[in-house]
């Protein structure tokens, strides 16, 4: 009568351990960054990148409006500077 018992306290044992959740399954699952997005641009580059493209345009109306849209950053003096050269040859 022993034997039974034995069985049947071992089968118990096994069969409560598979329901519980492994390691892993307990784990916070955190999504993986996807490599295909590009990285956010560095703020200045991007300032640095709209300055370029007003001088490219070469007018008083590109020169305004990245002053309008920049108007507290460090370049923006630098654009003052080359609007008024611009605007002194007459363009």
């Amino acid at each position: 009568m022993r034997r039974p018992l034995a069985v049947f306290c071992l089968a118990g044992l096994v069969l409560a351990g598979c329901g519980a959740p492994g390691e892993a399954a307990m784990k916070e699952h955190r999504p993986r960054r996807s490599t295909e997005l590009p990285r956010p641009l560095d703020p200045d580059v991007a300032v640095l990148s709209e300055l370029n493209a007003a001088r490219r345009a070469n007018t008083l109306a590109a020169y305004d409006l990245f002053i309008r849209r920049q108007s507290n950053h460090p370049l923006a003096e630098v654009a003052r500077r080359e609007r008024a050269a611009l605007a002194a040859r007459g363009k």
